[in-house]
């Protein structure tokens, strides 16, 4: 399902408005999430905020961490002003992502579909033995960052696809036999959810039906979703966008290690 999602994100066609507050004409995404970093805090809830090659001066009721990057939804209001709403602080994973000394390609995914226990021990054997040999405190940082992911029950793998770095997240859900996940996808932003199997009638393939309930950033990539949903690979799937999106495994858990040197 996860390899069908990043095949719909490719498709997904982003709506664009143009910017009143520019000079020249900018375009921004009016429907899908908009990723855009904090630059500057000013006088009441007033930002500077960073859309690309793009600069934007707004306020936010919501208080934003300087430095920090978010998703949000972005419209244009009945007065032409650009409206920001539903920031999701996006995690802090740029540098682990981009420097990570371990990339799979989506080739690689297959063993894990078709033998996780398989791929799971041969990941932590890969990881014991890099970490014992890292050279650098970078190295070890990242390589800690999965390590721990995986002793916690979380599967932490970045994925290298089209040139693009991107973090994906599997652990089983204890409450039913299941399987929870967390991807972000450069269009449709982060998406988390869960997958199970069901008992279901005999016309049904192997007597099981597989479902899936899926937490989007907006109501634009639900709809995208539920338009596509037949290529899922799903019996049943019920997506929201009410509930946000959350990692597995927080890179904030590092700060439990000290690699000081």
């Amino acid at each position: 399902m996860l390899n069908k999602l990043s095949q719909i994100d490719k498709l997904a066609s982003p709506k664009l408005v143009s910017a009143p507050e520019s000079k020249h004409t900018k375009h921004f995404n009016s429907n899908l999430p908009i990723l855009l970093k904090v630059l500057a805090k000013s006088q009441g809830n007033s930002y500077l905020l960073k859309l690309g090659n793009t600069t934007l001066q707004t306020t936010s009721h919501t208080k934003l961490e300087v430095g920090k990057s978010y998703w949000a939804n972005m419209q244009s209001n009945h007065a032409g002003q650009i409206v920001i709403s539903k920031l999701v602080k996006k995690p802090d994973i740029d540098e682990l992502v981009k420097n990570m000394p371990l990339k799979l390609s989506a080739q690689d995914l297959s063993l894990l579909a078709t033998n996780p226990k398989a791929f799971t021990h041969e990941l932590k054997d890969f990881l014991l033995s890099q970490l014992a040999n890292a050279a650098h405190k970078e190295d070890f940082r990242e390589l800690a960052f999965l390590t721990l992911s995986l002793a916690q029950g979380v599967l932490s793998l970045v994925v290298s696809e089209d040139g693009k770095d991107q973090l994906l997240q599997l652990a089983p859900k204890k409450s039913r036999d299941a399987l929870e996940f967390y991807a972000i996808f450069p269009q449709l932003g982060p998406i988390s959810g869960s997958i199970w199997q069901e008992p279901s009638p005999k016309d049904t393939k192997n007597g099981v039906k597989l479902c899936a309930q899926l937490a989007v950033m907006n109501e634009r990539v639900q709809e995208i979703l539920q338009e596509h949903s037949d290529e899922l690979g799903l019996d049943s799937v019920q997506i929201s966008s009410t509930n946000t999106p959350k990692e597995l495994f927080s890179l904030s858990s590092l700060c439990l290690l000290d690699v000081r040197t």
